[in-house]
């Protein structure tokens, strides 16, 4: 077999590790002397007891580096130190051997042939030279100069000018950077002359120094090196550098399988304390070869590299030593684990597993080796009983590495039956991180049991029949359990190590309150030896104690149903979850006490009272109050809620008042417009929109949006300063002006906003139509407009014919004003473009995930509809206007009038994109212009824009855009009505509605058949560019793991045949339906890829016309009806009925939960009740 040598190719190593080497007890040696120099930063020594000289010569001499000047060892420390011994110290303190021949050069060694093999040694490492070609002056005295000068070299310590500068005391010249640098690192203290000669004393302090350095790592080093690197185990490289880092992070240590060209090998780094060392475990076995360390410094993180790369050539694994650890030569009748150890040439133990090494036994057939351990199981039992073997017999094992290079053999001798003579036990593992033993619980105990001659038992059959477990848990252990038996005891392997588990379970309730804590006891019979531990024992989880929650800040006659929260505790008061409290419903009873008849307790989905608590949706363990709309201003009054545990009989109870019925009080805006605005460029796509909303607050001060009825608001505007009459109007949800200076009023007439089947955003006349809507000062063009503009919102209690009359009283008013400036202001403002905080996502990383329109390809990429769908991952270009006080000036829509008015200095990392909007189901609808990242990088942006056609074309500038491939997750996932119940149309879910859109009205029975479930579902990544909506989360579903699901289905009978319903969400993600990956066309289409796709006929149900076109992405259906229509960004309810396994009738279902969640965790979800009348 080929030995294996470990070359060193370092031509330099660490001299201020070596320098110490003795006091760490390492044996180094260190041939060469052009190891590169180090740059420096302060030293840190580690604090330590002030030691006076006398005290660090005796520490220095206890360490063989110093002697005493005459035989009884004494200090001497005032004494001068010449150059022969200087040259023995040094050596001495870097552990260099003595080398006489090196010393052959000098010839006045004579009376100095003592100091011969050290004048060789230092000589040859390059501590010192001869004073000429041939003399060394042996007895010559040693300036301080000098001996900085002999530290600096074993430190290879530098000095910058501004280090240089800094010693005050007379040095010369060519000693400067010698002697700055041992001050630096703290070596020496500055002094007045250091060209007097050295005593011993400074000499031991200097060398102290350098020994509490050395302890702290070495001097921290900026300029690095590879000092030494050298393979340690089989899968382990450590690599030394020249001194201790300040900051681990700022250096990349890489591993490469051959020369610096080679393949990167991964695996984890550890540095050690002083940071001057890092060892680093493979992922895998090194191979015979050469592996090369390659050390870089982080941009900008302060530090240089030196001589960054080594090699070191190792040979494959080979195991050098085979040993046996077996208790014992004596083996029990039984299952009997013979282990052993297996050493490589590193003296570590190999990880090699026995089923690669040659076992051979005298038991042919019952020996079995480990694949995860070293070790071998001798199934004793079965020999004896196969008259293989008998009591006495004899059994030989031999172990042959896997080259066959080592062996060992050991002789067994057959013992008596086994049996368990000792047994352990460990802290009982509790459920799920749980701290105590709960009722229903199965906890595991950490056993270990051994024979009579020390082996592990792991037969199961042995542990059973040779302990004997007990307990003192009367009513908390399970002892009607077949497994574990009586409720404590062995059961088979369950985790596939072998070993049978020692487990306890517990009894479904505890019918005790004040259970104590438990004593575990496991005995082997074999000797008699019992070990016991203690069980923690959580208190029954029965409700003890009950508290109720706080009321809603105002509860008023005609509110909707709300829900108080109650807290139940047990008897050792730990809180009870929501699904306890749920399972112990039962045992809670609620009413309530009030001036009219308001209900208390759960409804069933038909609005039945059933009394209780919450059993489902999202309100679950809580009281419903309901009812508050039946009541008048009569009821008026105290409204108490008392709830009772049967278990305990203990109440809790509270109250507050029913107030009289909310009526709107306060009109108020909601978004404020901004101060001021410039004029539009242009009508069509350059009109300067200034937004702002309206709201209303009740009598209480909180948010209205009820029964408007007996009230009304007038709209009015004006121009209160100007000389242009008609430069400005108001705009709301349409291109016709609103008001204006011939329009300057309108009357806003009350109605039941409450009522089902009102849409509030179809009649321009009522409340509804502008409470929290979009209105906008629309300016118009004219760079010579100027003047303030407002709107009033006026609140009156009265009709509007009461208004009109003036008899109506006025409750409230809120004006909004905004300044019109003009167009030549625009050079007065200062501009800036919003900075990406988090940076831009490199999209172009998954570029082929997405997949749009079939049609409209752009450079043949399929995830394209007119502009690429990972441009919604874009970073908007963000335009901002401020006058010389800081307000905000709303500036023209297209202010940034083209996508080639930006432009980007980074070509490869990014480019400029017209960016879609993020909250739509198609991705061509613009949103302005956009950053695409494309690949890791920083980038710059100018933008050309034109804020007024007065002051024409300016730039702005962006520096520093980060775009970053850190893999796209989910920061928030939220929907309007996330965690809460709803109800919707049976009609509709039978229809296929999409989980996030709603409010659809049956126009004949003006009735509401659907409330929304989810309603704006809005998904938001790290990088916070982009807050996608609704369908263009479906869209984005694959890059961020998305999934919907429907649980916790209920039907309305339980007595339904197996798999007959059907209740799914299906969606449209890449032109395909995501259950089964077709597109369940009812019918082929007519055309072809080339000429195109068209509808063969009219079919109104699917929204088909005859000869109309079609993208094939959009012609995908669900699964079960053909009816459903899933276009792209689809997410629809799909349903089928069960059937009635008695009648074979239809079982509508009575509720179901519908779920998101990303591949990081974030969900939202609804319980959803449907209504079988709507």
């Amino acid at each position: 077999m080929k030995t294996n040598v470990m070359k060193k190719k370092l031509s330099a190593v660490m001299v201020s590790v070596m320098m110490f080497s003795l006091f760490a007890s390492v044996d180094f040696a260190y041939a060469d002397a052009t190891t590169p120099t180090t740059s420096t930063t302060t030293a840190t020594t580690p604090a330590a007891t002030t030691m006076d000289s006398a005290s660090k010569f005796k520490a220095l001499k206890d360490k063989g580096i110093f002697d005493g000047s005459d035989e009884s060892g004494s200090a001497e420390l005032d004494k001068e130190v010449t150059r022969a011994q200087l040259a023995k110290i040094s050596v001495l303190l870097n552990g260099l051997k003595e080398d006489v021949p090196s010393s052959a050069t000098y010839t006045d060694l004579g009376e100095a042939s003592w100091a011969a093999g050290y004048i060789g040694a230092a000589t040859k490492a390059g501590y010192m030279q001869g004073v000429e070609k041939d003399r060394f002056d042996p007895a010559g005295l040693v300036t301080i100069e000098q001996a900085a000068s002999v530290l600096a070299r074993v430190f290879k310590l530098e000095a910058d000018e501004t280090d240089t500068a800094k010693v005050k005391g007379i040095v010369s010249d060519w000693a400067k950077g010698n002697v700055a640098s041992a001050i630096k690192v703290g070596l020496l203290a500055d002094m007045a002359d250091f060209t007097k000669t050295v005593n011993r004393e400074l000499l031991v302090n200097a060398a102290y120094a350098a020994y509490q350095l050395i302890q702290a790592g070495g001097p921290v080093v900026s300029k690095v090196s590879v000092a030494d690197f050298k393979a340690t185990g089989a899968k382990t490289l450590v690599v030394k550098l020249n001194g201790s880092l300040a900051d681990t992070s700022k250096l990349t240590v890489s591993i490469l399988r051959g020369s610096i060209t080679g393949s990167v090998v991964t695996g984890a780094q550890k540095w050690n304390t002083n940071k001057n060392e890092v060892t680093i475990t493979l992922d895998t076995k090194m191979t015979e070869g050469l592996y090369t360390v390659k050390v870089e410094a982080v941009k900008d993180g302060g530090l240089t590299v030196d001589k960054g790369t080594a090699e070191v050539s190792v040979g494959n694994e080979k195991i050098t030593q085979i040993d046996f650890t077996t208790p014992s030569d004596k083996i029990a009748q039984g299952k009997v684990k013979l282990t052993f150890k297996a050493v490589n040439q590193y003296k570590e133990v190999s990880d090699l597993s026995a089923a690669v090494f040659t076992i051979n036994t005298s038991l042919d057939g019952d020996a079995i080796p480990a694949g995860d351990s070293q070790s071998v199981m001798l199934d004793v039992t079965h020999a004896v009983y196969s008259n293989k073997l008998r009591q006495d017999s004899q059994v030989i094992v031999t172990i042959m590495a896997p080259d066959y290079s080592v062996t060992a053999n050991k002789t067994f001798t057959v013992g008596e039956l086994q049996s368990v003579s000792k047994v352990e036990l460990s802290e009982v593992v509790y459920v799920s991180g749980k701290t105590k033993f709960e009722a229903g619980d199965l906890v595991s105990v950490p056993y270990k049991a051994y024979d009579q001659y020390g082996y592990p038992v792991t037969d199961l059959d042995i542990l059973t029949n040779s302990t004997l477990t007990s307990s003192t848990a009367t009513g908390v252990i399970d002892m009607s359990a077949t497994s574990p038996a009586k409720g404590f005891d062995f059961i088979a392997d369950e985790t596939g190590d072998g070993i049978p588990e020692l487990k306890v379970k517990a009894a479904s309730n505890f019918t005790n309150f004040s259970i104590q804590d438990v004593t575990l006891t496991l005995t082997g019979l074999g000797s008699g030896q019992s070990v016991s531990k203690v069980m923690k024992v959580a208190a029954s989880k029965a409700p003890y104690e009950i508290s109720i929650g706080n009321f809603p800040n105002t509860v008023a006659v005609g509110d909707e149903d709300f829900y108080l929260p109650i807290v139940v505790k047990d008897q050792g008061g730990t809180i009870l979850t929501t699904d306890e409290v749920v399972e112990n419903a039962d045992k809670i009873s609620v009413f309530g006490l009030s001036n009219g008849s308001i209900s208390v307790g759960a409804k069933d989905s038909l609005g039945r009272l059933i009394g209780g608590i919450e059993k489902s949706g999202a309100n679950r363990g809580t009281i419903r109050v309901s009812d508050l709309k039946t009541l008048s201003d009569v009821n008026k009054g105290p409204l108490t809620i008392k709830a009772a545990l049967l278990t305990s009989e203990k109440t809790a109870v509270n109250s507050t008042n029913i107030v009289a019925k909310r009526f709107p009080k306060t009109v108020y805006f909601s978004v404020v417009p901004k101060p001021k605005m410039l004029p539009s460029l242009e009508m069509v796509n350059g009109r300067t929109e200034n937004a702002f909303r309206l709201k209303f607050k009740d009598q209480y001060n909180e948010d209205f949006d009820r029964d408007y009825r007996g009230y009304s608001m007038k709209l009015s505007f004006a121009k209160t300063s100007g000389t242009v009459t008609d430069a400005v109007y108001v705009l709301r949800g349409s291109t016709t002006a609103f008001l204006d200076t011939t329009k300057t009023s309108f009357i806003v007439r009350g109605v039941d906003g409450t009522v089902e089947g009102y849409d509030s955003g179809k009649v321009s006349t009522d409340f509804g139509y502008y409470r929290d809507r979009d209105f906008f000062f629309i300016a118009k063009v004219g760079d010579n407009n100027e003047g303030t503009y407002q709107v009033t919102a006026q609140l009156y209690k009265g009709d509007e014919a009461a208004v009109a009359a003036g008899s109506a009283s006025l409750m409230s008013t809120a004006i909004g004003t905004t300044q019109l400036l003009k167009g030549r202001e625009a050079n007065n403002l200062v501009y800036t473009l919003t900075p990406f905080a988090n940076g831009i996502y490199a999209v172009d990383k998954v570029k082929d995930t997405l997949q749009g329109s079939l049609t409209n390809v752009i450079n043949n990429v399929y995830s394209t509809e007119g502009v690429s769908l990972e441009n919604m991952f874009s970073g908007k270009v963000v335009l901002t206007a401020k006058d010389a006080n800081g307000n905000i000036v709303q500036l023209p829509n297209n202010t940034i009038q083209q996508l080639k008015s930006v432009t980007t200095s980074n070509t490869r990392a990014s480019s400029i994109v017209n960016k879609p909007r993020a909250d739509g189901a198609v991705a061509n609808a613009p949103d302005g212009y956009g950053i695409r990242g494309k690949d890791v990088g920083t980038t710059s942006i100018s933008v050309l824009f034109k804020p007024s056609n007065y002051t024409g074309n300016k730039v702005a500038f962006l520096d520093n855009i980060a775009i970053k491939d850190d893999p796209l997750v989910v920061s928030s996932l939220t929907a309007t009505y996330n965690g809460k119940a709803r109800i919707m149309g049976l009609s509709q879910l039978k229809a296929g509605v999409n989980i996030f859109t709603g409010n659809t009205i049956d126009t004949v029975a003006k009735k509401l058949l659907l409330k929304q479930t989810f309603s704006n579902i809005t998904l938001m990544d790290q990088y916070g560019n982009n807050a996608f909506r609704n369908s263009s989360v479906i869209r984005v579903a694959p890059i961020f793991g998305i999934q919907i699901f429907i649980s916790n289905v209920k039907w309305t009978n339980d007595n339904i045949v197996p798999d007959s319903g059907y209740l799914a969400v299906e969606s449209n993600i890449t032109g395909v339906n995501n259950v089964n990956g077709l597109s369940n066309q009812p019918y082929p289409l007519a055309g072809d890829e080339t000429a195109g796709y068209t509808y063969p006929s009219t079919d109104a149900d699917i929204g088909a016309t005859a000869g109309g076109k079609v993208d094939l992405t959009d012609w995908v259906f669900s699964t079960i009806n053909s009816k459903i229509r899933l276009y792209r960004g689809d997410a629809k309810y799909i349903y089928k009925p069960a059937i009635s396994a008695i009648d074979g009738t239809p079982v509508e279902v009575a509720s179901f939960t519908a779920t998101m969640i990303t591949a990081n965790g974030k969900s939202i979800s609804v319980d959803v009740y449907p209504d079988p009348l709507k």
